[in-house]
C-alpha cells in the first residue's frame, strides 16, 4: 500500500463521529431520545479507540471540564434540599455522564485532521440531508413511517409536535454541514434549502425562529464576530436577572391574549408558565428547589384553562408541566444564584472562545456563532435544559461543527 493512500485513510475518531453525523438526524427525527445513548455510544467508541488522542487534545477543554464538575456537583448538593431529592440525585449524575461523554466527543473533533474534518462534516450534511427528507416524507404521507414503526392504523392521527426534537437537530447540525460544503455553494444552500422547508412545514416555531436566528447571527459575524459573541453573552446575563422580573402577570397575559388574538396559544400558555416559575424564584431565590425540581414545585398543577379568569386556553394548562421552557428561569428556580453563576459561565466561557480564541477561519466563526445563536434561541423557548437528549444533541453538533473547523483553518 502507498503512503499516500495510507494519509488518505480516514482515522477511527473521524469514522466514529461520521458515523454520528450521518445517523443522528434520522433519529432524532423518528426516535429522538435515541439521541442521548447515541452520545453514549460514540464516547465509548473513542475511549476504546483513541484514548492517547484524546488525552492529548484535552487541554483547551479543562475549563469546561472543571466548569461542568462543578455544576454538576452542585446539582448534586441540591438534592439534599430539593422536593424531589432522588430525581435531583438522579439528574445530577446524569448531566455528569453527559458532560464527560461531551468532552470527548469534544476532544476527538478537536484531534482531526484538515482531511478526517471535512469526513466528519461531510457525513453530517449526508445527515441532515435524510433527517430533512424524512421530516418531507412523514409530513407529506401523514406520518407513515411512525405509524409503521409502531404499528398503529392510518386512522390514529400522529401530532406533527412528536416532530420538534427532529427539526430541533435538523436546524443545528446544519451548520457542521454548511461549513463542509463551504467549496460547494450549490450543495451547501440545496442542504440549507431542505432544512429550511421541512422546518418551516413543521409546527415547530421554536426551530423556524432558531433557523433564521441563526442565519442573522451568521451575516452579521462575518463582518462583526466579537460584537455577536459579546452580544449573546450580555444578554444571557442581563436576561437572568431581569426575565424573572419582567415577565408580565397572569392577568396582563390575559390582557395580551384579547388584544393579541393570532398569538398561538402555545406562546400565551408559555407565558403563564415563566409567571408561575418567576414566583418560585423569588420564594426561593438563593438555593432554588432543587435539580430538575421544576415538575414538582407548589402549585404546579393548577389548570390555568380551568382557573384563570377570562383566560381562552382548553383544560390541561398547567401551570407547570415538566419545565419553564426557559433555560434562564430553569437555572433560577431549580439552582438558584450559584447554579446560575455556574451555568452562565459555562456559556460565557463558550462564546468568549468563539468570540476571541478561535483558531479557525473567519467564515468558520461565522458559523460557529450562527450555531450558538441557534441553541440560544431553542434554550431560551423550548425544551427543558437538563433534557438528556437536547444535551448530547448541543454536544454532538458541536464536535461535528468542531470537526468541520479543523478543514477551514
Amino acid at each position: 500500500m502507498t503512503s499516500s493512500a495510507t494519509a488518505e485513510r480516514a482515522s477511527a475518531p473521524a469514522i466514529i463521529l461520521a458515523v454520528a453525523g450521518i445517523v443522528a438526524p434520522p433519529v432524532a427525527v423518528l426516535a429522538p431520545l435515541g439521541i442521548a445513548p447515541l452520545l453514549t455510544v460514540v464516547a465509548v467508541a473513542l475511549l476504546i479507540a483513541a484514548p492517547r488522542r484524546l488525552w492529548a487534545a484535552r487541554q483547551p477543554l479543562l475549563p469546561l471540564a472543571v466548569l461542568w464538575a462543578a455544576l454538576a456537583a452542585f446539582a448534586l448538593l441540591s438534592a439534599t434540599w430539593s422536593v424531589l431529592p432522588d430525581h435531583s440525585l438522579l439528574e445530577a449524575l446524569r448531566l455528569l455522564a453527559i458532560g464527560a461523554e461531551g468532552m470527548i466527543a469534544l476532544a476527538a473533533a478537536r484531534s482531526l485532521a484538515p482531511r478526517d474534518g471535512w469526513r466528519a462534516g461531510a457525513a453530517a450534511a449526508v445527515g441532515a440531508g435524510l433527517g430533512a427528507s424524512l421530516l418531507l416524507f412523514e409530513w407529506a404521507t401523514n406520518a407513515a413511517l411512525v405509524h409503521w414503526i409502531h404499528g398503529w392504523s392510518s386512522v390514529v392521527a400522529v401530532n406533527q409536535s412528536r416532530y420538534d426534537r427532529g427539526a430541533t437537530v435538523l436546524v443545528l447540525i446544519l451548520w457542521p454541514a454548511a461549513l463542509a460544503l463551504r467549496r460547494w455553494r450549490t450543495l451547501q444552500i440545496a442542504i440549507a434549502a431542505a432544512v429550511a422547508l421541512s422546518v418551516y412545514l413543521m409546527p415547530s416555531a421554536a426551530s423556524l425562529l432558531a433557523f433564521v436566528g441563526g442565519l442573522v447571527s451568521f451575516g452579521i459575524a462575518l463582518r462583526f464576530p466579537r460584537l455577536v459573541a459579546g452580544a449573546f453573552a450580555a444578554g444571557v446575563v442581563i436576561g437572568v436577572v431581569v426575565l424573572p422580573v419582567i415577565v408580565p402577570s397572569y392577568e396582563s397575559t390575559v390582557r395580551i391574549q384579547h388584544a393579541a388574538p393570532w398569538i398561538k396559544v402555545s406562546g400565551i400558555h408559555r407565558l403563564l408558565i415563566w409567571r408561575f416559575a418567576a414566583e418560585r424564584i423569588a420564594e426561593r431565590p438563593l438555593l432554588g428547589w432543587g435539580m430538575d425540581a421544576s415538575r414538582n414545585l407548589p402549585g404546579g398543577k393548577r389548570d390555568f384553562g380551568t382557573t384563570l379568569p377570562g383566560i381562552e386556553l382548553s383544560p390541561g394548562h398547567d401551570a407547570m408541566p415538566l419545565h419553564p421552557h426557559d433555560a434562564l428561569l430553569q437555572w433560577r428556580v431549580e439552582l438558584g444564584i450559584p447554579g446560575t453563576l455556574l451555568c452562565l459561565a459555562i456559556v460565557v466561557w463558550a462564546l468568549y472562545r468563539v468570540g476571541w480564541r478561535f483558531s479557525g477561519g473567519r467564515e468558520a466563526q461565522a458559523a460557529a456563532l450562527g450555531w450558538a445563536a441557534t441553541v440560544l434561541v431553542i434554550g431560551l423557548l423550548s425544551f427543558g435544559i437538563w433534557q438528556e437528549w437536547w444535551l448530547s444533541s448541543i454536544f454532538l453538533t458541536a464536535s461535528l461543527l468542531a470537526a468541520s473547523t479543523a478543514d477551514a483553518g
